[in-house]
């Protein structure tokens, strides 16, 4: 059986009780956070064979993320402690529409200081899936574990995705933030961005030119999210496919997105594609369509995971 490997950062979300500014909100209840463990726990509750890779400090936070995941039947075994570093924090408020604000607590973060030998025994096999974002790329520590890793995945044929992720206010230049984001677009073979982040990263406003240039980096199939309008799914072949999105009653955005990639990367593991065949003959209308249903039903609830549905669930989404 194929697993998923996702990397990254694991973070403790604050998120406001009510709607309002961070700077007007009193109540703040506790979730467990981060892109990747989002990603990884959809894809878990879709029937994925999932691992985890990230470090946590030697707290209570830690011990909640660490429980958390295991909850949900992932393999935590290379969720690191590491008692010189704090799990790292953030806190979201939430605007009447769901639109999100976010203030993060990460200067010292556990998961921004892992490295290679700590993840030596992870393996991959043809068909595997190793996913991760750009919020724990920002320290040249990280940058190295994720190395290690990729490289590992390339060399098994595993598919490598990628999402940028942006968070300006983690990164202190610009710049370096789209320097970071176009190296790694580069190790990646399917790229799940949103269609606000798009500009930034290529320097192309139309959303179509633009992926054009994620073809130029070597990414095979490109996801575009468009929020509440749906995605667009690009192949390098030149074929596309659109969903113009589901009509839900949102009340929080959080995670949308990444149930989305983690519901993309289940259907590419159930299909059984590989590096050499994540662009062939597969229903790619029907793939986008589930994709969009994940992120559509995850805004229906509060929180990220625990928004999160399984696939019986997520197939009701629109009937």
């Amino acid at each position: 059986m194929s697993k998923l490997v996702c990397m990254g950062e694991l973070l403790i979300d604050f998120q406001s009780k009510g709607s309002g500014t961070l700077k007007n909100t009193d109540v703040f209840v506790k979730k467990a956070g981060g892109a990747p463990a989002n990603v990884c726990v959809q894809a878990k509750r879709l029937g994925c064979d999932c691992m985890y890779l990230s470090q946590v400090g030697s707290d209570a936070f830690g011990d909640f993320l660490v429980d958390t995941l295991n909850g949900e039947g992932i393999d935590t075994r290379y969720i690191l402690r590491n008692g010189d570093y704090d799990t790292s924090l953030a806190f979201v408020s939430f605007g009447a529409g769901g639109e999100r604000q976010f203030a993060f607590y990460r200067r010292t973060a556990a998961d921004l200081y892992f490295t290679p030998e700590q993840f030596s025994g992870v393996e991959f096999n043809c068909g595997d899936v190793c996913e991760f974002g750009s919020v724990a790329l920002s320290t040249s520590e990280a940058r190295r574990a994720h190395d290690f890793v990729i490289d590992k995945a390339h060399a098994s044929g595993a598919i490598v995705c990628f999402d940028p992720n942006l968070r300006f206010n983690l990164w202190n230049d610009k710049n370096e933030l789209k320097k970071v984001v176009h190296e790694y677009a580069k190790k990646a073979d399917v790229v799940k961005v949103g269609d606000d982040e798009l500009e930034f990263i290529t320097g192309v406003s139309d959303t179509d030119s633009a992926v054009k240039v994620l073809f130029d980096y070597g990414v095979k199939m490109v996801a575009v999210t468009r929020g509440a309008h749906g995605a667009k799914l690009y192949l390098n072949d030149g074929r596309s496919f659109d969903c113009g999105g589901f009509a839900v009653k949102a009340v929080d955005t959080t995670g949308a997105g990444d149930s989305f990639f983690g519901g993309l990367i289940s259907e590419i593991m159930r299909l059984g594609m590989n590096r050499d065949t994540v662009v062939g003959e597969f229903d790619y209308d029907e793939i986008l369509e589930f994709a969009c249903k994940c992120g559509s039903y995850t805004t229906t609830k509060f929180g990220a995971i625990a928004a999160m549905g399984n696939r019986r669930k997520i197939l009701k989404v629109g009937k």
